[in-house]
């Protein structure tokens, strides 16, 4: 019997009145049989729907509930066996070419791999004698279980109360709920989908590290299990190594993940692997026109995505859609095949495999910072050495030629944008000027109509100008603030993505005013894309802003491996300060509360007093010095503590190499000020240098508390003053610390942060 002639061989349920199984059937159950055939061409029009199922366990999971059990499947696989004509996908493809695909037509498919296949769903097939298609993900076939799984286990294992989680998940952190339980799964899943593969495996591993119970992974499925469902006679498709997101993947990443599942599972069953299925699946979020090349160069026939809608005969065979029905009874089963029907497909435009910038929208970022190089500064260092690594033509900035703080130019910025390798365009000043409190409201309101309104405004045409010129797609705040009303308005006024950059003080630091206290939330909200530069300023987005984690994107400061190096000490600053066979103890940095001089020089002064040997150099200037010298006074070691000042950003790299031991015992403040990552550590530890910091803010994260350097109580001199005694008195831990410091500093530079920045404004236009 031909294809086409399998549908009349089907009586129409709309005819047929009552179930396959005899029961009666109620008219709504019939109408929606009706519409289903009725939407059911055959022929050159006929339509081909492709299911999707993944793992179908016998017992249902409490921590997935929307996970289909074995009784649902079978009461699924007995509609259709009943209702529509179920071929094999491969079989299904070549008739949908030649336009002999039967009415009803529907394939079967399972994406990922689990060995409940070979209890549940090959029985369940083979008793009604259907065919399917398993996309196996080869990675799991020797080795851990599927990363989606590991969360659940993981989950399911921690206490109820207690867990540190990974970034952003703060706010999880009482699990006495099941229902939090099951939330927190689903947006771990989520969020890590989308994270490179390292940064998955090490949010995972630190779920796994606090189970109070062994985390228990599902049974393994292994090459066997692959050999088995082959010689059942059901078909084997391909579904990468990893089961990474293509779109995050390099092209060489990608291709070998796509070759290399179908090599694998070839040498498995002995015999080719015809299709293919895209992990996650959704047409330019997850995979773009140059992954369909690569899919038909690896040797496939066909490939399915997750885009929903049935495939006609003019459908990319690459990109078959596929859907998911989720209805229990007849009814709601018939209403969703018959609305697939006449859903839109969705999918790209295939490309040749070349660079990924030809391939895509190309990101056209506009960075908008007051505190930008070459002023002194985290965020400053941070925008500067990220703009740097951006490639040509993605990036450029909108800042100010003067100080808000004094409002005069800054000192060498002509310099600095003339070197720079980026486009730097300067306007007076971003935001008003910093003036005293006014004396009443009428001279705030006078402020605010004479300078404030004129100042907005005419950053607004500047800003826009640029927008308008460059074809900017993308704009980047640097201060959320004094900041994000302009990058708001940009967004509104010509549909550029919108992303903030938070460092950490901006928001765990109280301050008033409508401006800048109570808009805070408010601008976070309106961005496309929040980054954060460490996990403790993630969970202080979704816990003091109520900020989803989905809209938060971690990428921690990098440092300029090119820059910051080891290298010998200074003989002129030797020679300047006299330290001629001394231990250097180094702090660097602006000389405020929360990096912690004030308690290092109370720790640092009983070792100053009983050791000659030893001199401690403070780096930096800000509202603390005069504070300092009078510790320093009091403290009695005006001759082994010197305070520097402000040095240039050359020097930087010199004092990082003159000292011993880099030491900032940061705290956090009574009014929230604390670090939001501490970049400085990271610059030390590049140099070769062991490293103490202070126990707050994200630094915990900037430094491995006994691998790249020490953590302290930033409140309490003992603790510190015996982390300084430990690496002075044992040169070879310092060396160990110092040498590890810079192992990770090297895996964490400025040009990964551009990488990761780059990935996260090409996902938002994709998206």
């Amino acid at each position: 019997m031909r294809l086409d002639e399998r549908a009349d061989s089907i009586t129409s349920p709309l005819l047929r009145g009552a179930s396959h199984q005899g029961a009666p059937r109620g008219l709504g159950a019939d109408f929606a049989n009706g519409l289903f055939s009725l939407f059911s061409s055959h022929g050159p029009s006929a339509r081909l729907t492709i299911l999707l199922f993944h793992k179908i366990p016998r017992i249902a999971d409490p921590l997935t509930p929307d996970e289909p059990i074995l009784a649902q499947f079978e009461r699924t696989l007995d509609f259709l066996s009943g209702n529509a004509n179920v071929l094999p996908l491969s079989e299904a493809v070549g008739a949908l070419g030649k336009g002999t695909l039967p009415r009803r037509s529907i394939a079967i498919t399972f994406d990922d791999g689990y060995d409940d296949w070979l209890h549940t769903v090959g029985p369940a097939l083979r008793k009604r004698n259907l065919p399917a298609t398993f996309f196996i993900t080869t990675g799991q076939l020797e080795g851990p279980a599927l990363w989606h799984e590991r969360i659940i286990a993981a989950v399911r294992a921690l206490p109820d109360t207690g867990s540190r989680l990974p970034y952003g998940f703060g706010n999880y952190s009482d699990l006495r709920s099941q229902q939090r339980r099951i939330k927190l799964i689903a947006e771990l899943q989520e969020r890590l989908k989308y994270a490179p593969l390292s940064e998955r495996m090490a949010a995972i591993e630190m779920l796994e590290a606090q189970a109070i119970s062994l985390p228990v992974w599902p049974v393994g499925f292994g090459r066997d299990a692959v050999r088995e469902l082959h010689n059942q006679g059901f078909e084997i498709g391909g579904h990468t190594i990893s089961h990474p997101i293509l779109n995050e993947c390099s092209d060489d990443e990608a291709l070998q993940e796509i070759g290399g599942c179908k090599e694998e599972l070839e040498s498995i069953i002995g015999g080719k692997v015809h299709s293919f299925a895209y992990p996650n699946g959704r047409p330019v979020k997850d995979y773009e026109g140059r992954h369909v090349a690569m899919v038909k160069a690896c040797g496939y026939r066909a490939a399915v995505a997750t885009s929903g809608g049935a495939a006609k005969s003019s459908s990319d065979i690459f990109q078959l859609p596929r859907f998911t029905p989720w209805g229990e009874s007849e009814e709601r089963m018939a209403l969703q095949l018959a609305r697939n029907l006449v859903a839109a497909e969705k999918h790209v435009r295939s490309v040749p495999v070349i660079s990924e910038l030809q391939t895509q929208t190309p990101v056209r970022c506009l960075m908008i910072a007051s505190t930008f190089a070459p002023l002194h500064g985290g965020s400053a260092v941070v925008y500067d050495n990220l703009c740097r690594h951006m490639p040509e033509g993605s990036i450029r900035v909108l800042t100010a030629r003067k100080s808000y703080l004094t409002n005069r130019e800054i000192e060498g910025w002509q310099e600095h944008d003339r070197a720079a390798p980026y486009p730097v365009e300067r306007i007076p000043l971003l935001r008003p000027l910093m003036q005293p409190p006014p004396a009443n409201i009428l001279v705030s309101l006078w402020r605010f109509a004479v300078r404030d309104i004129p100042l907005y405004a005419s950053t607004l045409i500047a800003a826009a100008s640029i927008v308008r010129k460059h074809r900017i797609n993308v704009i980047c705040v640097g201060e959320l603030v004094t900041g994000s009303w302009l990058g708001i308005a940009l967004k509104r006024l010509f549909g550029c993505k919108l992303v903030i950059y938070i460092h950490g003080e901006e928001i765990t630091t109280a301050t008033g005013g409508r401006l800048s206290g109570n808009k805070r939330r408010e601008y976070l909200h309106h961005a496309d894309k929040v980054v954060a530069v460490s996990s403790f300023t993630c969970d202080a987005l979704t816990q003091g802003m109520a900020l989803h984690s989905e809209k938060i994107e971690l990428i921690q400061n990098g440092v300029d491996i090119d820059r910051f190096t080891p290298g010998e000490k200074d003989p002129e600053l030797i020679r300047r300060y006299g330290l001629e066979g001394k231990k250097v103890v180094l702090t660097l940095g602006r000389l405020v509360p929360r990096k912690g001089a004030d308690m290092a020089i109370r720790a640092m002064a009983p070792l100053l007093k009983m050791r000659n040997d030893v001199h401690y150099l403070i780096v930096g200037d800000g509202e603390l010095r005069d504070e300092l010298k009078r510790i320093i006074g009091e403290e009695q070691v005006t001759d082994k503590v010197t305070l520097v000042g402000k040095v240039s950003e050359e020097d930087l790299v010199k004092y990082f190499r003159l000292c011993d031991i880099f030491l900032m015992p940061n705290r956090t403040m009574p009014d929230g000020d604390t670090e939001g990552f501490g970049l400085v550590f990271r610059e030390a530890n590049a140099c070769g240098k062991p490293v103490i910091g202070g126990h707050a803010g994200g630094v915990v994260e900037a430094v491995l508390d006994g691998e790249s350097g020490l953590l302290v109580d930033g409140n309490n001199t003992q603790e510190i003053g015996q982390a300084v005694q430990r690496l002075l008195g044992d040169e070879a831990f310092a060396a160990q610390i110092g040498k590890a410091g810079m192992a990770l500093a090297i895996s964490s530079s400025t040009k990964s942060v551009a990488a990761r920045f780059l990935a996260t404004c090409g996902r938002l236009l994709r998206d």
